[in-house]
């Protein structure tokens, strides 16, 4: 088992960065409960104030920790395994050059790809149907006015993690993906957007909600740009995001 490391890899096919390495947390902060998030948070704020880069992982359920409200649902997981909040604090990092990150993934791959077994969906049709009802509800009674309502499926697979990252990589071309090897659990990310980036009291949202992608014919390139300003439902979209990240 190799020692935890985080691989930060932009695998767009145009314009790819440099690939992040980091290797040899000087420390590393775990929240497994809801009441342990906060602290490990403040204990990130310290270590960056000494100069340290944090790299790691925060659950999605680790939120609700945050909240007294729903602190209590913070520990049902959907099938995810390890902590609800996992970063090293390190020295310093490597940089791989994009056309590098193959060889870098190949040289260091130790099994075969596996094999992935049935994913079982973890929400009945009745239980979706219920859900969406009470979102609908939700949003007429003016509690929220968006939601994501996810579909999560379970299933098991044996192998090489990296040999599965690296069979994955070309066909995602994630301009946001990474691996994330905590010493007991991996994580493999093959993201398209970039949720924010803080930098110089800036940030920046790259969402794919409410977007077209560029073509690389001009008339095609018009063609969907007028499509997406006549979207009601993409302006919508659109504006609910940056509204989220402005607040």
């Amino acid at each position: 088992m190799p020692a935890p490391f985080i691989l930060l890899d932009d695998a767009r096919p145009d314009g790819a960065s440099d690939a992040l390495l980091y290797r040899e947390p000087a420390e590393v902060v775990i929240a497994r409960r809801a009441d342990e998030v906060a602290p490990a948070l403040e204990r990130m704020e310290e270590l960056t104030r000494q100069g340290r880069e944090l790299a790691g992982y925060l659950a999605y359920e680790a939120g609700l920790a945050l909240e007294p409200r729903l602190a209590t649902r913070a520990a049902r997981r959907t099938g995810a395994a390890g902590p609800l909040l996992w970063f090293g604090a390190f020295e310093r990092h490597d940089t791989i050059p994009a056309c590098e990150v193959p060889q870098w993934l190949g040289a260091r791959t130790q099994g075969p790809l596996g094999s992935v077994g049935p994913m079982e969906p973890q929400l009945s049709p009745g239980g979706y149907a219920r859900a969406f009802a009470r979102l609908q509800d939700a949003i007429l009674a003016g509690d929220i006015y968006q939601a994501n309502l996810t579909f999560p499926l379970t299933g098991s697979w044996s192998g090489d993690p990296l040999a599965l990252y690296a069979a994955i990589r070309p066909a995602a071309g994630a301009g946001y993906g990474g691996i994330v090897f905590d010493g007991s659990h991996w994580l493999l990310s093959f993201s398209p957007e970039l949720f924010f980036a803080l930098k110089d009291g800036i940030a920046t949202v790259k969402p794919m909600k409410g977007t077209r992608p560029r073509a690389r014919d001009e008339d095609e390139d018009r063609a969907l740009a007028t499509e997406l300003a006549e979207s009601v439902k993409d302006r919508a979209e659109n504006l609910m995001i940056v509204d989220l990240m402005r607040n």
